[in-house]
């Protein structure tokens, strides 16, 4: 059809506008597959995508971005929305969290006009993790993309849990606890008082030579939530190995406060245990050493809670013992 317009117009003496006009149905044609070919990625990309243009006004969406985040009929019934209004419709249906739906707009916004590149992980209100890319493009306009990450954030989690957690009694570990402790220590540094208390069952080793293992294992599991009553929210309980635990008490403000966490946790011991065999009464020795006072790292305080953990030991058992230099 193109080359019977163009004879027509070189018929007429008209032979330069001919060949613009070949030329312009040519341009179409790229034009045409170039756009069914853009179309046919998006439609097979594995997760939401959209293209905005310079102005932010949105000229292409996938199936996938439509599904993954619940966009209804009507919101592109009479075309593409801008990124405006994008962000307007998702405050308003409780995307961004509560707050004031316009400030929710005008932050995303800001950062949307600076055409920059970005990635973060957005939780929908359903639970979804949604990993956001996106990315300037060269001329100008902006791709945006969605991938459900839910899945593998959530495996992540898992193996940093496990990781970092004693698999008998989900108390935080030794590497976990060193962490809390090294992070306690340079607070106070600052200022403030913090304790390390060490503790560890006394004759605990009969419980397992008398009625085996299982009942040994139930033991340290009703330990491990029988001091966790004992702590505040921001104290850190953590299992060393063992039958040996640790507690990081942070924000207090003279020895006494200390003492009255040891007193709280050797009372929640005179009640004996009920293990599924026999019923035993067990207690427990404690060590405290408090930093800045008795030691400026993590070891050296752990070294000399462990030394007044000692002479709990020695001097009778069921007790604590503050360090003493």
């Amino acid at each position: 059809m193109a080359a019977e317009a163009a004879r027509t117009v070189a018929q007429t003496g008209h032979a330069e506008q001919a060949r613009s006009f070949v030329n312009m149905v040519g341009l179409i044609g790229d034009l045409r597959e170039r756009v069914r070919l853009l179309e046919a990625v998006m439609e097979n990309f594995p997760g939401g995508i959209s293209l905005f243009d310079d102005n932010l006004q949105m000229v292409l969406c996938n199936r996938q971005q439509k599904v993954l985040l619940e966009y209804p009929d009507e919101l592109m019934a009479d075309g593409y929305p801008s990124m405006e209004e994008l962000f307007r419709f998702n405050a308003v249906r409780g995307e961004y969290g509560s707050g004031d739906i316009e400030m929710h707009v005008r932050r995303r916004m800001e950062l949307a006009r600076k055409m920059e590149p970005h990635c973060y992980d957005r939780t929908r209100p359903n639970g979804t993790v949604l990993e956001v890319r996106g990315m300037p493009l060269e001329g100008g306009g902006f791709v945006t993309t969605y991938l459900d990450v839910t899945e593998q954030r959530r495996n992540q989690q898992l193996v940093s849990h496990m990781a970092h957690h004693d698999p008998l009694t989900d108390l935080p570990n030794r590497m976990l606890f060193n962490d809390r402790l090294t992070t306690a220590v340079a607070q106070v540094k600052r200022r403030g008082l913090m304790a390390v208390h060490y503790l560890d069952l006394d004759k605990f080793k009969p419980v397992n030579d008398s009625f085996g293992h299982k009942a040994g294992d139930e033991m340290l599991i009703g330990v491990a939530e029988r001091i966790r009553k004992a702590v505040r929210e921001n104290d850190t309980v953590a299992r060393l190995g063992g039958d040996e635990f640790a507690i990081v008490q942070t924000g207090i403000n003279q020895r006494g406060d200390a003492a009255v966490l040891a007193n709280r946790v050797l009372a929640l011991f005179e009640k004996p245990f009920e293990l599924s065999v026999t019923s035993v009464k067990l207690g427990i020795s404690i060590g405290i050493a408090l930093g800045p006072d008795d030691g400026a790292t993590s070891d050296d305080l752990l070294m000399k809670a462990d030394n007044a953990l000692y002479c709990s030991k020695s001097g009778g058992r069921n007790r604590f013992s503050f360090f003493e230099k």
